[in-house]
Formats: C-alpha cells, structure tokens, sequence
C-alpha cells in the first residue's frame, strides 16, 4: 500500500481527504512546489486594499470625467505619472494599453480608489474590452511616493491581432464569458 503526505496507508483515498477536511486539489503531493499547492495563502494574496493608486490614459485622465464616473462630490486631485513597458494602440476611437518594449513609456495621471465601490464603477466604464491588472506607476510630479505597484485597464485581447487591426478571438471570448451555453 502507498503512503499518503501524512504517512497514512492508502485504504481510502476519498475518506482519508475527508478526514483531514480537504477537497482533492488541497492535497499536497510531494513532488508539487509550494506555489502549486498552498492554496488558501494564494486567495489571500488577492484581497483587494484600499485605498489604491490607478492609472489612467485615455479618457479618465480628465477629472471632470472621473469626478462624474465615480460619484465624486468635488474634482479629484490627480498626480502626474507614467508607465514604462508600455504602449497605447487605438480600438476604434479608445486607446488601449498593451504591453510593449521595456523601454517604452506611457504618458497619464493616477488617483487613488478609495474603495471597491469606486473600483467596480471604474470597471464598468471601462467596459469588458479592458480587464485591471497591477502595474508599476512612476509619478513625474515630484512628490512622495516617486513610484507605486498599483493598478491599471490593459487591453484584454491580443495585443498583436489589435495592432494588426484583425479578429480578436481571445477578445472576443473575453467578452463572451457567460454568455455562451
């Protein structure tokens, strides 16, 4: 009989899972890396915190417009910044930020999201052609801090089918998700 991680004999594989109250993809197998198999610490790691730094290139770079996307009662104070590794390429008339060459720079301002409520309102404007992913701001405004590891709406396709401007599959089942039976 084989040994289980904790060096219990293999008579009931189900029941032994049980027992410990884990489901099969809990399990640790001794040849996985930690990365693979420590999965309550890696859902705790995407908790969002608030307040956080977003960056903004397009149209949320007027404060007039994130005043009116987000419920603010007055403009909100935003810093200048960039990004680097980045690019804009248009869909239509909507820039779109995609990843590039590392030296390449990407010319915005940031605000601070002061809470998920704000950041849901944002992803709604933004619609499902962008997804949020982190990013690293540098601000050029000679304030503190000088840079962020913040958030950011990237183009959610295929950089390289937008710039060749042809069908965007990985788009499209991007904006399909759930629609679909």
């Amino acid at each position: 009989m084989s040994q289980h991680p904790r060096g219990q004999e293999d008579t009931d594989s189900s029941s032994w899972m049980r027992n410990e109250g884990l489901i099969p993809d809990e399990v640790k197998l001794p040849s996985a890396p930690d990365y693979l198999t420590n999965i309550k610490r890696d859902l705790n790691e995407f908790t969002p915190k608030y307040p956080v730094y977003y960056f903004f290139y397009g149209t949320l770079t007027a404060p007039v417009t994130l005043q009116r996307i987000i419920d603010l009662p007055e403009e909100p104070k935003m810093r200048k910044a960039k990004l680097i590794g980045y690019a804009l390429a248009k869909w239509g008339d909507y820039p779109m930020l995609i990843n590039r060459e590392p030296g390449q720079e990407v010319p915005g301002y940031a605000y601070i999201v002061q809470n998920e409520e704000e950041a849901q309102k944002l992803a709604y404007y933004e619609t499902n052609a962008y997804k949020e992913a982190h990013c690293l701001i540098y601000f050029v405004d000679n304030e503190e801090p000088a840079e962020a590891s913040e958030k950011t709406f990237v183009y959610a396709g295929e950089a390289n089918a937008l710039l060749e401007q042809r069908f965007d599959r990985k788009l499209w089942l991007h904006q399909m998700a759930g629609k679909l039976v």
